[in-house]
């Protein structure tokens, strides 16, 4: 079986990819690479699956479990409120399904979708109504709700089958299509930075991508609002190239070698990274308006406003980015520190983590160990395009496990007739001194049967000494075998049982009864004789009687 699993970003400047390695404690991060879509005349996807097909070749994993994430305008994004909650998952889905029917513009058996429910939000304390929410945003809460609320990610069914046919004309079989919401939760657990932060609240992760940005709000331990704005690091190169009139590839490098954008925290140091704000920051203002609109949603739907904010993705890279974020969120931004770096890295990375893509590929390595875990949180694989367990790859393997089959059988054979051979080594040792020693003993050689066949001295058989019958036995034969009531009147006087014989005294009302007794007792196997003596006849009518009985059994 497969000892890898990858995740897939198939982004419009570059494509990225996260290898990882599950494990009883946790996915090992093996490799992570980023491949730019080189430019042309064709779509941007057809130009970004000629790269993948090529990665998938190139890193060999055509044998590897690999998941396809999907992000911005191919996925709708809903929190979705119900008055129960609880509920088993598959009547859950039953209502999910219902309900985003009607506010999703796709026929429900022409969609897929994935859901998860949401922790509750914080509330003030009803004993300290005067102490600050764990959040300090503005704008409309949304109220405490009496059942539970549900972030759903659904997507056209024949958009998903696009994408699990472009993966196997990759080279590989996508065993998922996972939303951004799974990867931002892993992220957030992998980034020790947030540690604190993510205690005392929730936390957004903004990956800004290249034409988009994918806003996810993780509380709990869960996604509870997800949204992508179609602003980006794009217009950023855009709004340089119209300004200073260079083509796109100039533009792009200027922005990435000379890109700034001031704040009051890194404020413009000369004239010359004035200028560059003053065109940045026309792109950038109508992009915080929109992160601002985003995170006032989030706390309008959900009742959850982040305390922090991880900035990834390409288009965070800008010069001031962080602190010009800060200022306009009104919330600390930050993006992934050097110690976060290594840590997302893993331990067989982290030497070299400075020289991998980690913060621009953050959110695909999130994705790796989401799908690492063996169930990704937001899987839109699901109802008729779910994975099939396919056993197939066991005829693969016959060869080898028939193969792996023969050689334990003839290992154990071989370990069985080693055990024999010791065995019968021993018997014949022990049989060899035997004989020597019954012959200086008994006087002749004796084998190990004549020896057990025979208890005295010289050979001779004798009856083992033990009885097979005690006198509780012998009590209990005589009174099993003692004629009922209906047909006989019984006193027993006396009875005494020794090795050889049982004496027996007592009354009945008839010399017939008498008859009976001897007749029944006659029956019992370890009695050889009955003699019966003299009977004596009472004042009263009665017959008194004296059996005297041999045994053989004691």
């Amino acid at each position: 079986m497969a000892s890898r699993v990858f995740a897939v970003d198939l982004g419009a400047w570059s494509v990225k990819l996260a290898i990882a390695s599950p494990g009883i404690r946790g996915a090992t991060l093996l490799n992570v690479v980023e491949r730019l879509v080189p430019p042309g005349d064709q779509p941007a996807e057809t130009r970004a699956k000629a790269v993948l097909a090529s990665l998938i070749e190139e890193l060999r994993l055509r044998d590897d479990n690999g998941y396809i994430g999907v992000f911005g305008d191919q996925v709708f994004t809903q929190v979705l409120d119900f008055g129960f909650k609880n509920l088993r998952r598959s009547e859950l889905e039953k209502a999910v399904g219902g309900e985003l029917e009607g506010v999703v513009p796709v026929d429900l058996e022409d969609m897929v979708y994935t859901f998860e429910a949401i922790p509750a939000p914080p509330v003030a304390d009803p004993n300290n109504p005067s102490a600050a929410l764990p959040d300090a945003g503005r704008g409309r809460l949304a109220a405490p709700t009496e059942g539970m609320r549900v972030l759903t990610y659904a997507m056209r069914k024949e958009r998903a089958e696009q994408l699990i046919e472009m993966g196997k004309s990759c080279g590989f079989d996508p065993r998922g299509i996972l939303a951004c919401g799974g990867s931002a939760v892993r992220l957030v657990q992998h980034t020790p930075s947030l540690t604190k932060a993510r205690t005392d609240g929730a936390v957004a992760v903004i990956d800004v991508g290249h034409d988009r940005t994918d806003v996810v709000v993780v509380a709990d331990g869960k996604a509870v609002f997800s949204r992508s704005i179609a602003r980006a690091g794009k217009h950023v190169t855009e709004a340089i190239a119209k300004f200073w009139k260079l083509p796109w590839q100039d533009a792009e490098r200027a922005k990435h070698s000379d890109g700034f954008v001031a704040s009051q925290t890194e404020p413009a140091t000369s004239d010359q990274w004035a200028r560059i704000h003053s065109v940045t920051v026309g792109e950038l203002q109508p992009f915080a308006r929109d992160l601002r609109q985003t995170l006032a949603a989030c706390r309008a739907r959900t009742g959850f406003a982040p305390i922090a904010a991880l900035l990834v993705g390409g288009g965070s890279r800008l010069r001031g980015m962080s602190s010009y974020l800060s200022e306009q969120l009104g919330v600390a931004c930050w993006r992934p520190t050097p110690d976060d770096v290594i840590v997302l890295a893993g331990p067989r990375l982290g030497a070299t983590s400075s020289q991998l893509p980690i913060d621009s590929a953050a959110m695909t390595i999130g994705m790796a160990y989401d799908c690492a875990g063996g169930r990704p949180q937001f899987d839109l694989r699901s109802g008729s395009l779910a994975v099939k367990m396919d056993l197939s790859f066991l005829r693969a393997k016959a060869v080898p496990l028939g193969a792996a089959v023969l050689a334990i059988a003839a290992f154990a054979a071989g370990s069985a007739y080693a055990d024999l051979y010791r065995l019968r080594k021993a018997e014949k040792v022990l049989s060899t001194r035997l004989a020597t020693e019954s012959a200086d003993v008994l006087g002749e050689s004796k084998s190990a049967d004549d020896v057990l066949a025979s208890t005295g001295p010289g050979g001779v058989g004798v009856v083992s000494p033990l009885p097979k019958m005690s006198a509780y036995d012998i009590l209990l034969e005589v009174s099993n075998h003692v004629p009922p009531k209906e047909k006989i009147t019984l006193d027993i006087d006396q009875m005494q049982i020794d090795d050889v014989k049982v004496d027996l005294q007592g009354t009945t009302k008839t010399a017939e009864g008498i008859d009976l007794l001897v007749t029944e007792l006659k029956k019992i196997e370890c009695f050889k004789d009955v003699a019966r003596g003299p009977t004596d006849t009472q004042a009263d009518g009665t017959k008194r009687f004296k059996l005297t009985i041999t045994t053989a059994c004691m």
